[in-house]
């Protein structure tokens, strides 16, 4: 398995400085290093307000995403949070470990008691990914997608909009779409 964690100790060395200059000196993208350096994994089952049923916007995806050579990792991330999204409606830890990095997992498997013993249900109404950054971390490649659509948490609740960025890693090598882990999640509404 994957750990996003090891950058951790680059990102202390270079706390000092301004954090376009750290970016720099990692040779990764600013909205990397702030997902490596302080995003935390919020709990899947989210509160959220009645707001309008329509996609939201992305907010920070840039042009790198309309690039037809990130297609094969765009549709693969879908097909990631879709099976996330089934794995943990489901309780399913063995898929949750095999889709999530060992320090992801354990978040997760931390938080699925607090769930309750429900089944949890959650169908996705609309999805839209954004490729953010692809960036290589030593030995480790990292993609930070911005995930935006439509849910329904219950059959009786009504669908609400989300937003979340997530980090993508998996050793380099793999074909364009495969082989990657969630690393880090962060919702982001």
């Amino acid at each position: 398995m994957l750990k996003a964690a090891a950058p951790a100790v680059l990102l202390g060395a270079l706390a000092a400085l301004p954090l376009a200059a750290s970016a720099a000196a990692l040779g990764v993208s600013v909205a990397t290093l702030l997902v490596l350096a302080g995003a935390r994994r919020l709990p899947m089952p989210r509160l959220r307000r009645a707001l309008p049923v329509r996609p939201p916007r992305p907010l920070l995806a840039r042009a790198a995403s309309a690039r037809a050579e990130h297609a094969p990792l765009l549709g693969a991330a879908r097909k990631q949070f879709l099976r996330l999204q089934s794995a943990w409606d489901a309780a399913d830890l063995d898929a949750l470990r095999r889709l999530t990095t060992e320090d992801m997992f354990e978040q997760i498997a931390a938080e699925l008691p607090a769930r309750g013993r429900e089944p949890n249900r959650t169908e996705v109404l609309a999805l839209e990914a954004h490729l953010i950054a692809l960036d290589r971390v030593g030995a480790i490649e990292l993609a930070s997608i911005e995930f935006s659509g439509v849910v329904r948490e219950s059959a009786r609740g009504a669908p609400a909009p989300f937003r979340e960025l997530w980090m993508l890693a998996r050793s380099p090598g793999g074909a364009a779409g495969e082989g990657w882990l969630l690393a880090r999640q962060q919702a982001l509404m």
